[in-house]
């Protein structure tokens, strides 16, 4: 039997960070990844396998920073545990001394009759599937993609580029609806429109047709739509069935219940990433968002305090930042909505401003910023922001989400210290945050 001082079970972004940040925090350390996939895939980018990547192999996390960080790799499913020891579907048994559940998601299945058939899938993290789901679009004519979310937008844009006839289906009145206000949903949805995607909002589907293999399906609103390849991509739900083997306290619908630092109900074990509960920053309640960002900072904060508290509790709850390009048209977002905001009853002042992103903007790869910042009226905190344009706004949404983390004021954007150029920034003059903030602060100064 083989016996580690850190085992980690999971080897997505929460599995591969814990492992790292053990091998800092405790250099001198046996640590040890189990995971049952023989490659592990880059979570973000597999929407890109279909057409983008030139295949799906091009998508795979590299193994090479555990092997530098001299973190060994076990391939294998743990089916039993006996106190310390883990015993794995090939009967190889591994002792533990700390023991880190990092065991992502599975999707969200909705009881759709015939959701069963050939020719409907779901997006999974596995590699032999998802080439299987490759091949499959690629031969496909009419695509039905149900689910508005961002892998649902993001599906449909890349299957648009191979030329498929698309259509979207998304219950609820927008796309992206649960992280943008309405004027930017609507930009997405126009954008997806103009390159050829049937868009359907409010509206679900009841059932698939077809004998074995998918021809279309039926909606709420008695339209049928014809389709030879589905998609389903409605969310995902906690992988925590280990965790229910393992005795520790699950709750069904968030995941494995952590402390702040990511320790479970057994002091021996930690959780990070999709499979643990993840608390909303704003109101400090259970959240069904699952970013890789967040499994990150879950994951470096669970392996530096595995022995003891190096790492001092520093991941208030997600922002919930998000960030895609659909077609021409980039989008971000982080925090609070304008919606969110008023559901919860905040009092507000809303910033917004256009500008170029290179100046002059007849520079070539200009191209608009259009942003919405959310402001706390009358402690002046930022609250929430949401942006679209050109490539730049990657970097401009991570740029406000630190924003957010830190609380910064309208005053303090107003008066921060800039780089700018030409070729790289919008102008001195018009930069989006700073005319933002500025929006904002001319609002409740009047």
């Amino acid at each position: 039997m083989k016996s580690f001082d850190v085992v980690i079970i999971g080897g997505g972004p929460a599995g591969i960070q814990a492992a790292l940040s053990a091998r800092h925090a405790y250099p001198d350390k046996s640590i040890v990844v189990i995971r049952k996939e023989i490659v592990s895939l880059i979570p973000c980018g597999i929407p890109y396998t279909i057409g983008t990547l030139e295949s799906v192999k091009a998508d795979i996390m590299p193994d090479t920073p555990l092997i530098n960080s001299n973190i060994e790799i076990i391939i294998g499913e743990v089916q039993k545990r006996e106190n310390k020891k883990l015993i794995l579907n090939t009967g190889e048994k591994i002792g533990f001394d700390k023991l880190v559940l990092a065991t992502g998601s599975t999707p969200a299945l909705p009881g759709i009759i015939g959701i069963d058939k050939d020719g409907i899938y779901t997006v999974k993290k596995d590699y032999d599937y998802l080439e299987q789901m490759r091949e499959a679009a690629r031969g496909a004519n009419r695509v039905l993609i149900v689910g508005g979310g961002y892998i649902g937008v993001e599906l449909a844009d890349e299957l648009l580029k191979l030329g498929k006839s698309v259509t979207l289906v998304e219950l609820l009145s927008h796309l992206l609806a649960t992280s943008l206000d309405c004027e930017f949903n609507e930009a997405v949805e126009e954008e997806l429109t103009r390159r050829g995607c049937q868009v359907l909002t409010g509206s679900r589907v009841e059932s698939f047709a077809g004998n074995r293999k998918v021809t279309g399906a039926y909606l709420s609103d008695d339209r049928f739509i014809e389709a030879d390849f589905v998609i389903v991509s409605v969310g995902y739900k906690p992988n925590s069935s280990i965790a229910e083997m393992f005795g520790l306290k699950v709750d069904k619908q968030y995941g494995i219940v952590v402390d702040e630092y990511m320790q479970t109900s057994d002091k021996d074990i930690f959780a990070a990433g999709d499979c643990a509960i993840t608390k909303n920053c704003f109101t400090g309640k259970n959240t069904a968002i699952m970013l890789a960002s967040a499994a990150m900072a879950q994951g470096r904060l669970a392996g530096a305090n595995l022995f003891e508290i190096k790492l001092v509790k520093s991941f208030p709850g997600t922002l919930g930042t998000f960030s895609t390009k659909i077609g021409d048209l980039a989008i971000g977002a982080s925090g609070l909505t304008e919606q969110q905001a008023k559901a919860m009853g905040v009092d507000y002042v809303i910033g917004t401003t256009e500008a170029p992103d290179r100046h002059p903007g007849k520079l070539p790869g200009a191209s608009k910023i259009r942003m919405k910042l959310v402001f706390a009226r009358h402690c002046h905190i930022l609250l929430g922001a949401q942006l679209t344009g050109g490539d730049s706004v990657g970097e401009l949404t991570n740029m406000l989400s630190v924003m957010i983390q830190k609380k910064m004021t309208d005053m303090e954007i107003d008066t921060i210290q800039i780089g700018t150029h030409p070729l790289l920034t919008s102008s001195p003059i018009a930069y989006p945050v700073i005319g933002a903030a500025v929006n904002s602060i001319l609002k409740w100064y009047k």
